[in-house]
């Protein structure tokens, strides 16, 4: 199997941060939240933001007010870490409502303002939001995943080495290749070629890279993953990535459609990477205050990998043979996620 030699893009003093009592705040709340602190919270990000044109500060406070005044816990979240200071922590918000993908961008310090300009060196401001950048658990886990798949890919790469044909890279839900973008690693046509699929609409590949995505070898298009699985570009597999994606899928679908397709699409020897998240605060907030689809988490590391190793088993009972490897979140001290290598066996 593979290995990884993994370091922290990152580096932060951990401080933990109270989601639980959102979530209670929340699931205790039996009206609107309290007319004085709503209005404290909107006089506030109007005097903090007077510069901004008029305009876009309304459009903003538009689209995030309705879901402030409705969740207490949300607006208790919002004054705490003063995301109604910063000039970034609303429009993430919102893009965590519309655009999951492109919200994940903020574990790297990367967002569009208040202007709606995109920034990349969000962490080398004063902005409120820095410290929840660098203390947010599924940021911190999102950069552990993203550098993990980067080093997977490399690998993979490097075993294709003198190959007559190019090794292939599929991944399935790529968001903004991450993975790509933020982790050295630096695909032409001469090593590999990557195909990319992503249903959210708004994000543009030409936009990613300084280089034409077709020049690099990239190729990405809009769309379900599912309905790639008899797309012959995506044949004779080195790495077919599934990351942050399996736990919104209900386990059968995933069992008894998603991982046959997958096995068929690899070479060989191919590989299968996908990742679960945990049942930790972190996720709890985002289901309840961030409003993420409610999914069923396994409760600790040892329980998602035994839910991984039952459906290994089955799995191998129909002929659907991997081999696994387990690494589990290491800088988050309540692990919130466990990545999944598998490897084709025949």
């Amino acid at each position: 199997m593979l290995r990884h030699r993994l370091s922290d893009p990152i580096k932060r003093d951990y401080q933990e941060i109270e989601f639980a009592k959102y979530v209670a705040i929340h699931k205790g709340q039996t009206e609107p939240t309290d007319p004085d602190f709503f209005t404290k919270l909107k006089e506030e990000y109007y005097a903090a933001h007077s510069s901004i044109e008029q305009s876009k500060l309304n459009k903003v406070w538009g689209l995030i007010a309705p879901k402030i005044s409705e969740n207490r816990g949300l607006a208790e979240f919002t004054n705490d870490y003063q995301g109604h200071l910063s000039d970034y922590f609303f429009p993430w918000l919102i893009n965590v409502f519309r655009s999951p993908a492109t919200a994940l961008e903020m574990s790297y310090g990367a967002g569009p303002d208040l202007n709606e300009d995109w920034h990349d060196d969000i962490l080398s401001t004063e902005d409120p939001i820095v410290p929840f950048i660098k203390d947010d658990p599924a940021f911190v886990y999102n950069r552990e995943r993203q550098l993990y798949v980067a080093d997977l890919a490399s690998s993979v790469v490097d075993l294709a080495a003198g190959r007559e044909d190019l090794a292939k890279i599929v991944d399935f839900g790529s968001g903004r290749l991450t993975w790509i973008r933020n982790h050295g690693f630096i695909p032409s046509k001469d090593r590999v070629e990557i195909y990319a699929f992503d249903q959210d609409p708004s994000i543009k590949p030409d936009q990613l890279f300084s280089s034409d995505p077709e020049e690099l070898g990239i190729r990405f298009k809009h769309g379900n993953f599912t309905a790639q699985f008899n797309n012959p570009d995506c044949r004779n597999a080195d790495l077919i990535i599934l990351g942050g994606v399996v736990s919104y899928i209900p386990a059968a679908k995933f069992i008894d459609g998603i991982v046959p397709a997958i096995y068929q699409l690899l070479n060989d020897v191919g590989v299968f990477f996908f990742d679960l998240q945990i049942d930790c605060p972190c996720y709890q907030h985002s289901m309840d205050i961030l409003s993420w689809p409610k999914f069923d988490l396994p409760a600790s590391t040892n329980e998602a990998i035994a839910r991984v190793e039952e459906w290994r088993k089955n799995l191998w009972s129909s002929g659907i043979k991997f081999s696994a490897e387990y690494t589990t979140d290491t800088y988050n001290e309540l692990p919130s996620g466990i990545m999944v290598t598998m490897q084709k066996v025949t």
